[in-house]
Parts: C-alpha cells; structure tokens; sequence
C-alpha cells in the first residue's frame, strides 16, 4: 500500500463535502475565514459546484496513479492543476475574497508535485 495516496484521497473528501454543502446552501464556507463570504458573493454557485466536482474528481484520480505507480501522470496532472490553482489565487489576492478550500486544494497539489517529483527522481 502506497501511502502517498492518502493525501489526494483526503483533499477528494474534502471537496466532496465541499460540493455537498455548496449544494445545500449558497454560502458555504467557514464564516469569518478568509472573507470567504465574498468570494461566495463573487463567484456564481454553478461555477463553485463545477471547480469543485473537477477538482474532487482530479485529487481521486491522483489518488488512483499513485497506487498503480504512474507518478509521471500525476506529476502533469498537478502542474496543469497548480496553473489554474496560481491564476485563481491571483485573482483572489485581487479581489480580496478569499476560498480556504481552493487554497487547501492548491497546496495539496503543490505537495503532490514536489512527493511526486522525488519519487521519479
């Protein structure tokens, strides 16, 4: 058992239920944290479900290629996930509104890449 995959396994779960709650009310997000608020007031629902059912599906296939040892799959599937993840950031910076969970799922990436890069090297 590769116990790498614990990680994007975890971020997953954390987008599912994420998307759970997103689709159970409009804001939801940890009042108080990171202005959040606004960022649910910025960024329209359907996009927020759409970012997160990506990114949940992406961090479960992540999951999957590390326990089958494809980590050269995983390396491209993180930095196309830290491209967007550094534009999103910027655009939050921006705006000052704020998503701890998009921020959670671009450190995890970024952990993912630099594990993943080890690992082929």
């Amino acid at each position: 058992m590769n116990y790498l995959a614990i990680l994007p396994a975890a971020g997953s779960v954390l987008m599912a239920y994420y998307t759970y709650e997103n689709s159970r009310r409009i804001n939801a997000c940890l009042p108080g944290v990171f202005n959040c608020e606004l960022f649910s007031f910025l960024v329209p629902r359907r996009i927020r479900l759409a970012m997160a059912v990506g990114a949940m599906v992406t961090l479960a296939l992540m999951a999957f290629l590390i326990l089958i040892n494809l980590y050269l799959y995983v390396i491209v599937l993180s930095l196309i996930g830290l491209v967007i993840g550094m534009y999103g950031v910027y655009l939050q910076v921006r705006k000052g509104a704020y998503c701890l969970y998009c921020l959670t799922t671009d450190v995890i990436l970024f952990v993912m890449f630099i594990l993943s890069v080890l690992r082929v090297v």
